[in-house]
């Protein structure tokens, strides 16, 4: 039985931060940066939310992380396209899923991030006129591995 769960998370997307070190009595910490910790704790109330305290999946799985920012004012000319665009800035695509993967276990969807056997990461601007914010996909996968011949 393939499971499936979607979810969206409103507000600007943001990348794993690079964890700070620090040197304290016990030895050597790294400390994750603030606006990281923020959103994942944010981003996991979501996601809780909407799993609704089903039992995390432990099984292969795929997501599909669709990380949409807010659009510049440079982009708003006539010629622009109105849908979404792709962003090829930072935070890049992995650090932003990296983030997602976080939540999605903290919150209890995944057992570990280790299960994810393929991601899929899109980076975008939002439609004119658009809000930004994280589209997800969390599937199950109960089929074999198939090798594609080259």
């Amino acid at each position: 039985m393939i499971i499936r769960y979607e979810g969206i998370i409103l507000g600007e997307p943001v990348g794993k931060g690079r964890p700070r070190v620090v040197r304290t009595a016990a030895g050597v910490r790294g400390i994750t940066p603030k606006k990281t910790r923020d959103w994942t704790a944010y981003a996991v109330g979501v996601l809780a939310w909407g799993w609704k305290g089903a039992p995390p999946l432990t099984g292969p799985v795929k997501v599909v992380m669709r990380a949409i920012k807010a659009r510049p004012k440079r982009l708003h000319r006539k010629r622009d396209p109105e849908g979404l665009m792709w962003r090829p800035r930072k935070p890049d695509a992995d650090n932003t899923l990296k983030s997602l993967l976080d939540s999605l276990t903290k919150a209890g969807v995944l057992q570990d991030d280790a299960i994810v056997v393929h991601a899929v990461a899109y980076s975008l601007y939002a439609e004119k006129g658009g809000k930004p914010r994280m589209e997800v996909v969390v599937s199950s996968i109960d089929t074999p591995y198939m090798p594609v011949s080259p």
